[in-house]
């Protein structure tokens, strides 16, 4: 494919991605939390309780910055904090009902802003289904990258 028609495709994919991103942050702006904050938390929601370093690499940023953002969470009541029993030198983060409870209202935002957008579309069926198709396609190429 000629180089100008990929750049734009992948221009499109990014403008999509960042305006449902959008849409869902639109709901954060009630809650005391930062954009970054709240990427921790979907972190521990999507994936389960991380150790700081995970979150740090997760998030591309460092421990101290990362660590900062804990306490800040922690603070509200967002995550917990749980020293390992064999090794107190390790600390596990892990989602609160509270924070479950963020990440669940930006979702509930994204879909009916999906929801919205589908109503407009010709056929939705058909492009989830190209969409699913290209999501697999992503990671199988994720995946042959990383071998």
């Amino acid at each position: 494919m000629e180089k100008k028609r990929l750049e734009n495709f992948e221009k499109i994919i990014r403008d999509i991605c960042f305006k449902i991103k959008v849409e869902g942050r639109k709901i954060i702006k009630n809650i005391d939390i930062s954009p970054a904050q709240f990427d921790l938390l979907q972190i521990l929601f999507f994936r389960g309780p991380k150790r700081v370093t995970d979150l740090s690499m997760a998030l591309g940023i460092t421990k101290s910055t990362t660590t900062g953002l804990i306490n800040r969470l922690e603070e509200s009541k967002y995550l917990q904090k749980t020293k390992d029993e064999k090794d107190k030198r390790v600390t596990t983060i892990k989602i609160t009902k509270k924070g479950e409870n963020v990440i669940q209202e930006v979702i509930k935002a994204r879909v009916e802003f999906m929801n919205d957008v589908l109503s407009k579309v010709e056929n939705p069926e058909k492009l989830m289904e190209e969409l699913e198709n290209l999501d697999n396609i992503i990671n199988e190429v994720r995946k042959n990258e990383n071998k």
